[in-house]
């Protein structure tokens, strides 16, 4: 993806949930998805979130996202790109358990390859806004495949909003956390879970 002029944003309370499958089984090829999912706004509302739903305001945009702890401060993690109807598309210079899902993740429901030989994915998402449309939420869904059965599934979860002054500053709180249901070689054996705030920058192509 070509990098052009970054916006400064910061991520400040939309919604942003990344939840991955759960198992089902070590011999189960995985499970069926639901047409809908509750999801919380940052508000404090809840809502009905249709597969495939998204943010009118994101759509067609790119952000990068930057973490923003004590530890680890400006350090991008990843890039997100959302669609024409706001829904969230594509994940690209991912960090986030690269090693199992690769460093892009396609929100499309099909199944595609990893970096690891052998290991695949698949990963859909819901998403919604406040009744303002100052703040939004999203939930995605993902499983990692061997040989046609799950190995993987993970959660992650973000809340932030659009700054008032700005349209293009969101600022948030992201956590990932994903476990590893079968052994497969090249793969760690540990899950993983963590959680900081970050800072979004909106990509300007």
């Amino acid at each position: 993806m070509r990098r052009g002029q970054v916006a400064r944003v910061s991520f400040v309370s939309g919604s942003f949930t990344l939840a991955l499958l759960g198992a089902i089984g070590c011999g189960s090829a995985g499970g069926s998805l639901p047409d809908a999912v509750t999801i919380e706004l940052p508000d404090g509302t809840t809502t009905q979130a249709t597969l495939g739903s998204g943010v009118a305001t994101l759509a067609n945009t790119t952000w990068q996202l930057l973490v923003t702890s004590e530890a680890a401060q400006g350090v991008p993690f990843v890039i997100i790109a959302f669609g024409e109807q706001g829904n969230l598309e594509a994940f690209y210079e991912n960090t986030l358990a690269s090693e199992v899902f690769g460093s892009s993740i396609l929100f499309d429901g099909e199944r595609h390859n990893t970096t690891q030989k052998g290991l695949s994915y698949s990963a859909v998402t819901y998403g919604a806004q406040t009744s303002d449309a100052s703040g939004f939420a999203f939930e995605g869904r993902m499983s990692a495949f061997a040989a046609g059965f799950k190995v993987a599934s993970g959660e992650a979860a973000a809340v932030g909003m659009f700054d008032p002054d700005d349209p293009n500053v969101m600022t948030g709180t992201f956590s990932f956390g994903y476990d590893i249901e079968v052994s497969v070689p090249g793969v760690p054996t540990e899950g993983e879970d963590q959680s900081f705030n970050f800072v979004a920058e909106r990509i300007i192509e």
